[in-house]
């Protein structure tokens, strides 16, 4: 099966497809199925052919929206895809892929001490994995548009 068959037999779970730039795909979901998404992925591509490289927060202050951006390199085909999907910037929780994905630790730790995001089943978030005590301290989220860091 093709590289591009695979990914066409996960479009149940897309809301919404995009291209940001020459050859970089973003494909949004609901956050409800984050989980659901990634395990097909790596049932459909198999875990050793896949990693998240990075994870995106970014705070859409007008919105009232986090947005997380998860950049996911296929092998061997070495192409690069974008996972995109929204949680409420007032309760910005959505399930951790620490069980599924071990390599997603420093991204989902630095996406809670920055943005305030819980991933729910980390047992490893905690704050002062990326910002000093001082911020930690005045429970403040640096990335946050109305922080006052």
């Amino acid at each position: 099966m093709s590289f591009e068959s695979k990914l066409s037999s996960l479009k149940k779970y897309f809301v919404e497809e995009q291209l940001i730039k020459p050859n970089r795909k973003v494909y949004v979901f609901k956050s409800s199925d984050i989980k659901y998404l990634f395990k097909e992925l790596i049932d459909n591509f198999g875990f050793d052919n896949l990693y998240v490289s990075t994870i995106v927060g970014t705070d859409l202050l007008k919105e009232g929206l986090i947005r997380l951006d998860y950049y996911v390199v296929f092998l061997p085909e070495e192409v690069t895809v974008v996972f995109r999907t929204f949680i409420s910037r007032e309760n910005p929780v959505i399930d951790s892929l620490i069980d599924i994905i071990p390599g997603v630790l420093s991204g989902e730790c630095e996406t809670h001490d920055l943005l305030g995001v819980v991933f729910k089943g980390n047992p490893y978030l905690k704050r002062g994995f990326f910002v000093p005590k001082d911020i930690v301290d005045s429970k403040e989220y640096p990335l946050r548009k109305d922080s006052k860091v």
